[in-house]
């Protein structure tokens, strides 16, 4: 597997990201970034208007390189779908598609130009849209649930970190974690794109002396940093678990803020923390394949059969 260079990184991010649909021309309401530095000071990033959009949350990613930082920056959402063997993707419907990248294609494709990276539209395409629970009981396509997970939410659950929704699962309202992925995609593969060869995804690709962008679950850090899922929206509780994490608050962090602001900041701390453990890098598990087909959420080092 990839592995850091022993050199630090310049900049760490945590960034909280949302499914929400457009509304008007104003940007979805949720997404959150934070930052922290190699000294360990961990501190939000001002949206530039009312809210970030996702347009310019990866471009501002991607300005951060573009000044010679190297940068690594954790996006909260599911970076690829179930890899089934044998079948492959989507319940086979659409052979050909062999890596994380091919996805961001066929996503982008179905997307069909919707503005901001919204992908609602590819929910509805006939080559994704059948392997979707998009609302009431059970689907009969959905059988036990075990090909809709991939292997890296299997990891957390066993691991005691939570249960990762499937990205095929929309029919919980309050979880769109699946059209939150999907608009995800396509700000990735454009990050990816504009970044020429500057930026790698990991684990799909090596990283060398890169930047490097992975998928996080920010109640992995929570629960390292204040042993509890619970959101944190507290400056005292996010002090608490950002020293947990080697860190400190910087001054201009408030007293309140939403749970999108807490889980960018302490995503941002344990980003820091444990970009310093090789074991986080090469977890067991994480094949090859697995890496290039689904990727992994980092900091998920339990194993697997």
């Amino acid at each position: 597997m990839s592995r850091p260079d022993p050199h630090r990184f310049d900049l760490y991010i945590g960034i909280d990201w949302t499914g929400a649909k457009p509304t008007g021309t104003a940007p979805p309401k949720g997404i959150a970034i934070a930052v922290a530095t190699p000294d360990g000071m961990v501190r939000p990033v001002p949206a530039p208007g009312r809210a970030w959009s996702r347009r310019e949350a990866g471009d501002w990613v991607l300005a951060r390189v573009r000044e010679g930082l190297r940068v690594m920056a954790g996006f909260d959402f599911a970076f690829g779908l179930p890899w089934v063997p044998g079948v492959g993707y989507l319940d086979g419907r659409v052979p050909g598609l062999d890596g994380l990248f091919d996805v961001w294609d066929l996503v982008e494709r179905a997307s069909a130009g919707a503005p901001d990276d919204f992908a609602g539209p590819a929910v509805d395409d006939p080559r994704l849209g059948p392997s979707f629970w998009v609302s009431g009981p059970t689907p009969a396509h959905w059988g036990d649930g075990s090909t809709k997970r991939r292997r890296t939410e299997v990891a957390a659950a066993r691991a005691g970190l939570g249960t990762p929704v499937s990205v095929f699962k929309l029919a919980a309202a309050s979880k769109q974690v699946g059209k939150a992925s999907l608009a995800g995609m396509r700000t990735l593969r454009r990050l990816r794109a504009e970044g020429e060869g500057a930026v790698a995804v990991w684990p799909a690709e090596l990283m060398t002396d890169r930047s490097v962008i992975m998928e996080i679950y920010p109640t992995l850090f929570r629960l390292r940093a204040i042993g509890s899922t619970a959101k944190i929206t507290a400056r005292p509780v996010l002090a608490e678990g950002v020293a947990a994490l080697g860190g400190r608050l910087a001054p201009e962090v408030p007293e309140r803020f939403d749970d999108h602001a807490g889980d960018a900041m302490i995503s941002a701390a344990g980003l820091r923390l444990l970009a310093a453990d090789p074991t986080v890098w090469s977890p067991p598990g994480l094949d090859a394949d697995t890496a290039r087909r689904e990727g992994w959420i980092f900091g998920v080092k339990d194993s697997l059969p």
